[in-house]
């Protein structure tokens, strides 16, 4: 995750995390007492009747006398509650009564909180008694309880409603009708029922013969309000070698999708190196993640396969490669190590697409050693920097060297290093001056190196 780079714009998941139900009494379970006749929904508390209509509450401890029986009542309809035993009942429109509704409110739990998505599900059902179905029902969050003292259509927005057009029809089955609401803050009220007057709600008769002839009616359970927690993790950035590909899953229900390759489907198959995103979206709440994929095969591995060391040198053997791990025979882990012994250094370099080997000898070597004076000595037989000769820094090879004067007379000559020349000739000594040095050195395959410089000679 790429880590992961989430933008948060809601509270909540990919995966949906258990969350609290904000509605009490959800399914209409609880109830003061049994209904004992219609227009009873105010049993079911805290539910309560906004408005003049007259909702019902249908239960399961109803006889079936009293018309709100589960699963019989007397009208001839019959409905199973989705859960439990108890649901309530809705006028949604009416061809006798212009613009009549019913609706249903509830004081949630705990006021939404500004800023934050949730789920608003509910479940409706058309009876089999009533002729006609409808495409009008919804819910609509306030502060402050809303109603009206009369039984026509709220005069409010519903937050979350059914698709226009997308008739209510199943008599058999329950249908969820669901959305997200990002709440302004503050909300406490739960209204459900249909906002839309006459002009704006499709209907159909899709019943003939029935107890109710001039009505669509819809049954509800289950209603929910939930915070929408939403987490997308494509994973951690990676490695793909060459002939691989990775399914990007950001999969959640009842979401769209947004690839950084502008596909909108809940996966996207990854086929080559890049910089890979995706935002998921509920309604007006989404959440994104970035995932870093790097290309390539197996690690490289260029490490020479003969390396000569001079006495005292150390050389480095570099098994570096980007997102790698190293493995030397002897157990060194170093990408990079520096080396002083002779000897057959072999190395395993792995990443994610497989392994290299490689191995360098290093050999033992007699190497010409550069050789160097003081830049002055001073032969005036105080025993202090009285004589000088060729120097070493490491250990060199067979020296013979020579001094001479400015006009390039041959001033001293030895087939020793070691020999040191007192700034004199045949023991005479010379004058003051700038005196030239030369060195032959001798190295590996009697390769001859032939070093020069200066010596100041003061008196």
């Amino acid at each position: 995750m790429r880590h992961t780079l989430a933008l948060l714009l809601c509270a909540d998941a990919v995966g949906h995390l258990i969350a609290q139900n904000l509605v009490p009494n959800p399914s209409f379970e609880q109830v003061t007492s049994c209904p004992s006749f219609a227009s009873q929904l105010d049993h079911a508390t805290p539910w309560t009747n906004p408005t003049l209509g007259t909702p019902e509450l249908y239960h399961g401890c109803a006889p079936l006398s009293s018309y709100v029986s589960v699963p019989f009542n007397t009208t001839g309809g019959f409905q199973y509650a989705r859960t439990g035993q108890g649901y309530a009942g809705l006028y949604t429109w009416r061809t006798d009564i212009p613009n009549m509704r019913e609706y249903a409110e509830v004081q949630l739990l705990s006021p939404l909180q500004a800023g934050t998505c949730y789920r608003v599900t509910m479940y409706v059902n058309m009876p089999n008694d009533h002729p006609y179905a409808c495409d009008g029902f919804g819910a609509h969050f306030s502060t402050n309880p809303i109603g009206a003292s009369n039984g026509q259509v709220l005069p409010y927005p519903a937050h979350v409603e059914n698709p226009t057009g997308q008739l209510l029809t199943d008599t058999a089955g329950w249908t969820m009708i669901s959305g997200v609401y990002t709440a302004a803050g503050g909300e406490q009220y739960l209204t459900i029922g249909n906002f839309r007057n006459d002009a704006a709600t499709q209907t159909l008769q899709v019943n003939s013969g029935t107890w109710y002839t001039t009505s669509a009616y819809l049954l509800v359970d289950d209603v929910s309000v939930e915070p929408l927690v939403l987490d997308l993790d494509l994973g951690p950035d990676t490695l793909l070698c060459t002939t691989d590909q990775l399914l990007l899953d950001a999969t959640t229900p009842g979401a769209t999708y947004l690839w950084s390759d502008g596909s909108t489907g809940p996966t996207l198959l990854a086929a080559h190196a890049g910089t890979y995103w995706a935002r998921v979206s509920i309604g007006g709440c989404s959440v994104s993640d970035t995932l870093v994929i790097t290309g390539g095969g197996p690690p490289e591995v260029d490490l020479p396969r003969d390396v000569f060391l001079c006495p005292g040198a150390t050389t480095v053997l570099d098994a570096t490669f980007p997102g790698s791990t190293v493995l030397w025979s002897d157990g060194d882990t170093s990408a990079a190590r520096v080396v002083e012994m002779p000897g057959v250094y072999a190395v395993t370099v792995t990443n994610a697409c497989g392994s290299r080997h490689a191995e360098a000898e290093v050999h033992a070597e007699i190497c010409a050693c550069i050789p160097y004076l003081p830049n002055a000595f001073t032969p005036n037989g105080d025993g202090i920097n009285d004589r000088v000769h060729p120097l070493f820094r490491c250990a060199g090879g067979a020296v013979r060297w020579a001094v001479y004067d400015r006009w390039g007379s041959l001033a001293f000559d030895a087939e020793d290093g070691s020999m040191e020349w007192d700034g004199t000739i045949g023991g005479v000594p010379v004058p003051a001056g700038v005196y030239v040095w030369q060195a032959h050195v001798q190295g590996t395959a009697n390769d001859d190196g032939l070093y020069m410089g200066h010596v100041m000679l003061i008196r």
